[in-house]
């Protein structure tokens, strides 16, 4: 293998760190969203009902 390949390569594997990274990041906002809409559902159906 070049070294020429091996250094694209290793900057493809960062690059895709990288954005693994992010959209790692950017799906766990959602599943807080979904958390959170989840635990006010459950509070305001218990408060509908006396």
């Amino acid at each position: 293998m070049s070294e020429a390949t091996r250094q694209d390569l290793e900057a493809e594997m960062a690059a895709l760190r990288a954005e693994l990274k992010t959209v790692r990041e950017e799906n766990q906002k959602p599943a807080t969203e979904r958390d959170i809409l989840r635990k006010a559902t459950k509070f305001f159906a218990q408060e509908m009902t006396w």
